[in-house]
């Protein structure tokens, strides 16, 4: 008999539906609860009653939030009637911050073994009220300075990797020249890292596809070498895109977001589809998986004096108990307790 669980996640990039996928190629029957379908995200009102007094409380009372309270009683409707007084064995919630209390709740009260949150880009990033933590059997962070930061020393966290998705298998594609690939959004505090590192691989005869997904004029005239990055939010890569040039590159660059220290998706995929790897995220090296050969670790700018020194040495393989670690598979049995797995732990 399947598993039953309910996920929930915001749909940047399409990740959720890979999520979904993989849930559902683990066994489990998924229903997936959106924190913003387009019913909300193109909120009418119902009626012109509705209109009318969301008109007054904002004339008469300076009441701005009567249009949210509507929305959010109707995402809670839709999310009761989706969920038809079905009880679930688990619930995964990613990016719990993203969703009102009375949703969490919901969820929860349709819950029967486990309700899980993953807060996958750093409380100090995304911070979740301790009323939201507390609603939760566990909860997940992904940095392990969340574990050890003060301003967090009275919540209950767990600590556990990213992951990459290993229903699909590497498929690499021959191609001659030696490709380097980021994909990332516009960070105005690693502008300087990225075009550091873009003129260093350039040096190196090194061809460049970094896609950072903003058509923001006044954030694109931050860089010096616009015509090395696509741009533009027509050009953002959903995951499954994303797994396809994966099969297709030979270098994954990595930047560190100033706001946390987890590490990325990027990492995990270098891991599995054994792509060599630059970063500046330098709590890497406290990694199991870490090998100098694939995975270069700079500092400010001293990646001119290591790259070609790196690049000139294949790629040492790691071993496959250790990379199936890190798949989706072993990951979800970690956050439900499902046993057996290996256990995910981050270094302190």
């Amino acid at each position: 008999m399947k598993k039953t669980i309910i996920l929930g996640m915001p749909k940047s990039r399409n990740i959720y539906q890979q999520i979904k996928k993989n849930l559902e190629f683990y066994d489990f029957e998924v229903l997936y609860i959106d924190n913003f379908p387009e019913y909300i995200k193109y909120f009418k009102y119902q009626s012109l009653k509705e209109r009318l007094c969301s008109t007054m409380q904002k004339l008469l009372f300076k009441n701005f939030l009567y249009k949210v309270k509507l929305k959010e009683e109707l995402l809670l409707s839709n999310s009761k009637a989706l969920l038809a007084e079905t009880k679930y064995d688990y619930a995964i919630v990613i990016r719990p911050d993203l969703y009102p209390v009375k949703l969490l709740q919901l969820m929860k009260e349709f819950t029967r073994k486990k309700f899980i949150a993953y807060q996958w880009d750093g409380l100090r990033r995304m911070p979740c009220s301790k009323q939201i933590i507390n609603l939760f059997d566990e909860f997940y962070v992904f940095d392990a300075h969340d574990l050890v930061d003060k301003d967090f020393q009275d919540y209950e966290l767990t600590g556990i990797t990213n992951f990459y998705f290993d229903m699909y298998q590497p498929e690499p594609v021959r191609h001659a020249s030696r490709i380097a690939y980021f994909v990332g959004t516009h960070v105005s505090e690693r502008v300087a890292d990225i075009e550091y590192c873009i003129s260093e691989l350039v040096k190196n005869n090194i061809q460049l596809r970094f896609i950072i997904p903003t058509s923001n004029q006044n954030k694109i005239n931050q860089y010096q070498y616009p015509h090395l990055i696509t741009f533009g939010e027509e050009n953002a890569i959903d995951f499954s895109e994303n797994m396809q040039i994966l099969n297709e590159i030979d270098i994954i660059v990595d930047f560190v977001n100033p706001l946390h220290h987890g590490l990325s998706f990027r990492v995990f995929e270098s891991l599995y589809y054994q792509k060599k790897l630059i970063t500046n995220n330098k709590t890497i090296c406290k990694y199991d998986f870490y090998h100098p050969d694939n995975i270069l670790i700079w500092h400010k700018e001293d990646l001119s004096q290591k790259i070609q020194n790196f690049l000139a040495k294949p790629y040492k393989p790691v071993d496959s108990e250790i990379v199936k670690k890190y798949g989706f598979g072993n990951w979800i049995k970690n956050i439900l307790d499902l046993s057996p797995y290996e256990k995910i732990n981050l270094p302190l």
